[in-house]
């Protein structure tokens, strides 16, 4: 292990006292032995401190306390500032790590040329309200895969990916965004190549308190993402032309998870309408998405039926 690369790990905490032991032990658990962990806190009003203090006397930990809130993207900068490390990993407080995940993308790694900057893996995920844990498929993109974020959305399992340092010195999480999250693959993936191990190295937390899950808030800020990104002077020409496809996935995927999953039928139906706006015939699209607003106005019992039968006809 002398000449092994030291790994960075950050924990990013908000509010999670009653998870982010389990983040910390599971860091603590790998068996790659040379990292450092950078827990930052960003202002919790819970025992997140108290919890986190725990763990001050590690010698592998460092901990920083936000007396303020200042937004994800800011702690992720804030910690990537202060690392050390050759390699990167993110761990949210609420999700863990399988013990061999360290271990794996590193040695992804060794093998890789340096126009890699990313490897990524599957990954599980564990339902709290039902106690149960499945595997997650997505799509399996190699390479310079920019072009296949946009037309195919994330298929970047969040908890997974390891970083190599020069990513973060030329692409850094832009504060003008309550989290950029999985969004910066959208432009790490325009200088940098993306590798997968097809080994399950880490489980997310499915929760209600997940940012991911305040669904309005994210609705505004991936519209204000959107737009943004394809207006960045960096953005070849021919990936720039596809932003109506890209904001027309985006309305309908966010109007299904509106009516289906959270039953905010009115917000579902104002995605809807834009989807309808900005492309009023493209069929590819929409007659999917005129079935799903006629499903908005059923009655919750007819809903949860058609969603069932969505889901069947759809996979």
């Amino acid at each position: 292990m002398k000449n092994s690369p030291l790994v960075s790990i950050i924990i990013p905490s908000y509010n999670h006292a009653k998870y982010i032991s389990k983040a910390i032990d599971s860091v603590l658990a790998q068996t790659y032995l040379n990292f450092e962990i950078i827990i930052v806190d960003d202002g919790s009003t819970d025992n997140s401190h108290e919890i986190i203090l725990n763990y001050k006397e590690n010698p592998k930990v460092h901990i920083i306390l936000n007396k303020e809130n200042k937004g994800q993207s800011s702690v992720l900068n804030q910690a990537i500032d202060i690392s050390n490390g050759n390699y990167i990993e993110i761990l949210p407080s609420d999700d863990w790590y399988l013990p061999e995940k360290t271990a794996l993308q590193v040695a992804k790694f060794e093998l890789c040329g340096q126009d890699v900057g990313v490897v990524y893996a599957a990954g599980k995920r564990f339902y709290e309200d039902t106690g149960k844990t499945k595997i997650i498929n997505l799509p399996i993109h190699k390479g310079r895969i920019a072009r296949k974020l946009i037309e195919l959305g994330n298929f970047i399992y969040p908890v997974t990916p390891m970083y190599r340092r020069k990513v973060f010195n030329k692409v850094r999480f832009s504060e003008q965004f309550i989290a950029e999250g999985e969004a910066i693959h959208m432009r790490i993936s325009l200088y940098f190549k993306y590798e997968y191990i097809n080994d399950v190295v880490a489980v997310m937390r499915d929760h209600s308190y997940n940012i991911g899950k305040d669904a309005e808030k994210m609705n505004y800020e991936i519209e204000k993402h959107s737009e943004w990104y394809f207006s960045i002077p960096e953005l070849p020409e021919d990936l720039r032309k596809l932003k109506k496809k890209y904001l027309l996935r985006n309305y309908r995927v966010k109007s299904m998870q509106l009516i289906f999953d959270l039953g905010m039928t009115k917000k579902g139906r104002k995605n809807i309408y834009k989807a309808f706006k900005l492309e009023p015939f493209y069929s590819k699209i929409q007659h999917k998405l005129i079935l799903v607003f006629i499903a908005s106005f059923f009655p919750k019992k007819l809903l949860i039926i058609f969603r069932k039968f969505w889901q069947r006809s759809t996979t």
